[in-house]
């Protein structure tokens, strides 16, 4: 047989063709290459022996992809819908946004100039718009009744006097009014013969103004220099709608003394000897609205103004934009930026949840696998060959559980909700990344349990190279943190202003939360052994197996048990972040919406103030409370006054902040020889005023000057914005009596009410006075933040379901590799019972001591983050407005006790699963 030398690789003297003068040497001895090592089958049994961790493995991929997809387009879908909801909601001029300039006397000319602007500066995917003409109110001569030919002057007594004042009409042009109204009687303008075609206009009134003015279909008026005849009558779909631009003519027909509109063609608007203006009002397609479409649009309506008074043919008479669209889609955006501030952070706590834990599982696994690698090794397997199979090993119990969690996810989505955008590409994405982090992590465990020497020293596995590799991790993400942490605070939070005014997340504040959990959860980690052996040695002195088994064990094989300890320990304090942020929140937004509205609903811009007052009081189970809202000076600042019935306030308005109902108590309880008021912090400030000091109150150069004191400062005045004071309306009314100044009326109504969307709903249906009611729904940010917040919670229930699988991969390891162990302490006579509650004791003890431990960690991260992560939140909070932190309990009691609850059933079925083995009689000890 032909032999390689072991060494060299060269043919033996023995061999043919060896020189024959040489003297013969000693024969080297002939070895036989090791068998390769064979591939599929024994893969097949080294992932069989470890199925538990690696059902660990597929469920960490699980989750990972399951809880990301659902993060991601949960939050890419509620995103758009939370700005199309934002804009769909509001009503008026502030949904559109609209271009004026007086008619020309080439209507047609002008009509194509501004058609030609808009088709080139807006797009028609995202914004639609209509072209009308309308003129100022023309004087009525007379009124005549076609039945019996009576012709009577308009607000005439039957005796013939006349004792209000002129009747005035609106005449409007508007094309496409057919597709916003509906007629209640007769036909449109457009469909009608007139009954002398030279003489007659035909027109559709709007049917409260034919009720005010007594006109039914066939009657005609007279104007100056035409007559128009009614052939029907109509009503607007919804008078809210931005296309109407919040009209007060169109919601009932009257408003300032002209009664209307007439719909006319436009023809009939030529040579009126008012003015005439043509309206071009654009109004957003929803439905194609986007985060990037939206902000685009402000831009667009920005330079359709100077484009259009820059046009040949459009007139040069006062060329004005109204409307507040763009500020509509400004304060959408701004929310959807604020909301940047927390999206990330989902993310970045399941991420490193489920990192952890399979980084964790990867060194259990390769530890659990310590003695057969050697084996392998000894045997010619080659490095390559192993990482290889771990690989694999991943990849196979990978795929299918990240597809199966993507899976559930987008179902979860579709169930729960409906209606939003999905991307089957983000849920590939996602569970693609699942799974090449499981590769990647449990190929280098393995790489690294491989490259290990086959024949060891006590050095080697000392695991002083580990310890010191550990440490300086711990080190490192601590110095991280730090780092993190002093940027996020010293900016406030996550979002920075960009060099063109918008906002931007920055990359190293927006991590300061998750490392600064990650860092103190590494820092308890490394403490553990030394705790573990303290616990020990208590232990031991005390009689039986229990407790200084258990203790022992942990002490002993801490890094097994970090697996859990670590991910339990990210994953409740995660879940204590998330209820921090989450209660931190809804206080600072409840109190910011207080404070913006005031009332639980506020009407506003009524026309005729004493007949929305008397609406809102014939509404059910509400509170109707006048306030007198005006711009002051005090000093050299400029301020708002708010005054109001102060003994109503509480009712009207609950849920202000405490410090504004001290305020009210210390204005109650203030001598009255002064106006007693309430001044917010920033007026304060710029007038250097404190409690007890006096100031002049100058209500305007008609209305005089009166003198306060200060009773208190608080950090917002509700309803007056940035330097606001607060008094009360009787005792304000006495004041300006006192120094002969004129009383100010009430400018708004706050209306407290059982049910505020009803109140909101009736003012639409009604507009008394013209009024526009708002509730506090539209102050706050909860349509746009609320997404985001549940989006936090999945992931930190995410990293708790990554801890629990973890677990669950930790006691199967347990059970796996301390069979000997058992049958030891059987046959030393320890009872099987015993042995179960030994081992619940280590589970317990470990997970314990990872809940405390995270709960404490969480609590931290919270004090150094929450706040700021709220306030971040809510853009259009008062400055002076400090938020508190609360804590959500409800969710998180429910979710540590959903934790407990499963990794003690975990705990009984590992400690199960130990009795039952040792108590089993007739096995064989094992060799």
């Amino acid at each position: 047989m032909v032999c390689k030398s072991p060494v060299r690789g060269k043919l033996s003297e023995f061999d043919a063709g060896a020189p024959l003068h040489r003297s013969p040497r000693r024969p080297e001895p002939c070895i036989e290459e090791a068998p390769r090592v064979a591939s599929a089958r024994l893969a097949l049994a080294r992932a069989y022996a470890r199925s538990g961790v690696l059902a660990g493995v597929a469920a960490v991929v699980l989750v990972l992809a399951g809880v990301g997809t659902a993060i991601i387009d949960q939050t890419a879908g509620a995103a758009v819908t939370g700005l199309r909801d934002r804009v769909a909601a509001a009503a008026g001029a502030d949904g559109a946004v609209r271009w004026e300039i007086r008619r020309s006397t080439d209507p047609e000319a002008q009509a194509e100039a501004g058609a030609a602007v808009l088709d080139r500066t807006l797009p028609a995917e995202t914004i639609e718009w209509e072209r009308s003409a309308e003129s100022a109110p023309v004087p009525i001569a007379a009124a005549t009744d076609a039945a019996d030919g009576i012709d009577t002057a308009a607000g005439s007594e039957p005796d013939g006097t006349d004792d209000s004042p002129e009747t005035r009409l609106v005449l409007l042009a508007d094309p496409a009014i057919a597709e916003r109204a509906r007629l209640v009687e007769g036909v449109w303008p457009d469909a009608a013969s007139a009954d002398e075609a030279s003489a007659v206009v035909p027109t559709a009134v709007h049917q409260g103004a034919a009720d005010a003015l007594g006109l039914a279909i066939g009657d005609t008026i007279e104007l100056v220099d035409r007559r128009l005849q009614i052939v029907g009558t109509w009503l607007p779909d919804d008078a809210r709608a931005p296309s109407w631009f919040g009209e007060p003519l169109v919601a009932t027909g009257s408003a300032d003394g002209a009664a209307g509109p007439f719909l006319v063609d436009e023809p009939a608007l030529d040579g009126l000897p008012v003015a005439v203006r043509v309206r071009w009002t654009a109004t957003p397609i929803i439905d194609a609205l986007t985060p990037d479409t939206a902000r685009e649009l402000t831009g667009d309506f920005a330079r359709t103004a100077p484009a259009l008074a820059a046009q040949p043919g459009i007139g040069e008479d006062g060329l004005s934009r109204l409307g507040g669209l763009p500020a509509t889609i400004d304060a959408a955006t701004a929310g959807l930026d604020a909301v940047r501030a927390i999206t990330p952070l989902p993310l970045l706590l399941l991420a490193a949840a489920g990192i952890a834990a399979l980084g964790r599982l990867g060194t259990l696994l390769a530890g659990a696998r310590r003695g057969e690698t050697v084996l392998l090794r000894a045997r010619g397997a080659a490095t390559r060959q192993l990482v290889g199979w771990q690989a694999g090993e991943a990849a196979a119990v990978g795929a299918p559980a990240a597809v199966l969690g993507a899976a559930a996810g987008e179902l979860g989505l579709l169930l729960l909700r409906p209606g939003e955008p999905r991307s089957l590409a983000i849920a590939a994405a996602v569970a693609a990344a699942s799974v090449l982090v499981a590769v990647v992590l449990l190929a280098a465990s393995a790489w690294g349990e491989a490259r290990r020497p086959v024949t060891r020293s006590t050095g080697d596995d000392s695991g002083r190279g580990t310890r010191a590799a550990a440490l300086g991790g711990t080190i490192l993400v601590a110095v991280a943190a730090a780092v993190s942490l002093w940027q996020f605070r010293l900016y406030g939070s996550p979002l920075v202003r960009t060099a063109d005014g918008g906002t931007a997340v920055d990359p190293l504040a927006v991590l300061a939360p998750v490392l600064v959990l990650l860092a103190l959860a590494l820092g308890a980690l490394a403490c553990t052994p030394f705790v573990s052996r303290l616990l020990e040695r208590v232990a031991s002195a005390r009689p039986g197996l229990v407790p200084s088994l258990p203790l022992r064990q942990l002490a002993r094989r801490a890094p097994m048990f970090a697996a859990a300890s670590f991910t339990a320990m990210l994953g409740v304090a995660g879940i204590v972040l998330t209820a921090a942020v989450a209660g931190s929140w809804q206080r600072f937004d409840a109190d910011a919406a207080a404070l913006a509205t005031g009332g639980e609903v506020r009407v506003v811009g009524a026309a005729d103030p004493a007949a929305a007052a008397e609406a809102a009081a014939a509404l059910p189970e509400v509170v109707v409370e006048p306030v007198v809202r005006r711009e002051i000076r005090v000093g050299p600042e400029t301020a708002t006054l708010v005054a109001t019935g102060l003994d109503l306030l509480p009712q009207v308005a609950p849920g202000l902040p405490d410090d504004v109902q001290d305020a009210i108590g210390a204005i109650e309880a203030a001598d009255a020889s002064l106006l007693p008021v309430a001044i917010d912090e920033r007026l304060s400030a710029g007038t250097s005023a404190g409690p007890g000091d006096r100031i002049s109150l100058r209500l305007g150069s008609a209305d005089g000057t009166i003198d306060a004191r200060v009773a208190a400062v608080v950090q917002a005045v509700p309803g007056a914005g940035e330097f606001g004071v607060l008094a009360d309306r009787a005792e304000l009314d006495a004041a300006v009596t006192e120094a002969g100044a004129r009383t100010p009326s009430a400018d708004e109504l706050w209306i407290g009410a059982a049910d505020p969307n009803a109140v909101v709903a009736a003012f639409d249906r009604e507009r008394p006075g013209g009024a526009v009611a708002l509730a506090r729904d539209a102050s706050s940010t909860a349509s746009l933040v609320a997404p985001a917040i549940t989006a936090l919670w999945l992931g930190a229930i995410g990293a708790l379901a990554a801890a629990l699988a973890a677990l669950i991969a930790l006691a199967a390891a347990l059970g796996s590799s301390r069979r000997g162990e058992v049958l030891v302490l059987r046959a030393l006579g320890a009872p099987a019972a015993m042995q179960g509650r030994a081992r619940f004791a280590e589970l317990a003890a470990a997970v314990g001591t990872a809940i405390v431990l995270g709960a404490a960690i969480g609590a931290v991260a919270a004090w150094a983050t929450a706040a700021e992560l709220a306030r971040a939140a809510v853009p259009g909070a008062p400055a002076a407005l400090a938020p508190a932190i609360v804590l959500d309990w409800w969710p998180l009691l429910a979710a540590l006790g959903a934790f407990a609850l499963a990794t003690a059933a975990v705990a009984l079925v590992a400690a199960r699963a130990v009795t039952v083995a040792a108590g089993r009689p007739g096995r064989e000890e094992v060799r």
